[in-house]
């Protein structure tokens, strides 16, 4: 039994100037609509993590070919500091329509530089929310807070 699964990203780039860039790596020389804007095909990968259990803020990097529309986004965005990136990651059926079970996930990121190679543009993002910190939010846990506290891991029920 085999079974396709079919996942697609939508990169929605607003640069420091203001141009917004809006691309998709699914549906191949098609313009694809999502949340009634439209999409262009481009080649790109996502590579990263968001999120961790230790809530550190690490790199998203978005990989493109080095061609000529990405070197114009990448001019466009100084270097891609700053610029402000809604990175849609959806489940498709297999109609090739976004699945309606809730199989969406949306990350807003910001840009903190890129590189160039001969072959590739990496757009370098971290997540535009940091991790909670332990002085957030500036209170203790008091009996007036929350009542009475234990005193020790001991439970008994009674």
């Amino acid at each position: 039994m085999a079974i396709d699964v079919r996942i697609a990203q939508f990169f929605n780039l607003t640069t420091t100037d203001g141009t917004t860039h809006r691309y998709q790596n699914y549906f191949v020389n098609e313009s694809y609509s999502y949340l009634n804007q439209r999409y262009e095909f481009a080649p790109f990968r996502a590579e990263g993590t968001v999120s961790n259990n230790t809530g550190d803020n690490t790199i998203v990097q978005v990989l493109f070919p080095n061609v000529d529309f990405a070197i114009r986004m990448l001019d466009a965005g100084n270097g891609n500091r700053l610029g402000r990136l809604v990175l849609s990651t959806v489940w498709l059926t297999s109609n090739n329509e976004i699945a309606v079970n809730g199989a969406t996930q949306v990350e807003y990121l910001v840009g903190i530089g890129a590189s160039i190679s001969e072959t590739t543009i990496e757009l370098r993002y971290r997540s535009a929310i940091d991790s909670v910190v332990s002085n957030f939010p500036a209170r203790v846990l008091t009996r007036q807070l929350v009542g009475p506290l234990p005193v020790s891991a001991n439970v008994s029920l009674q």
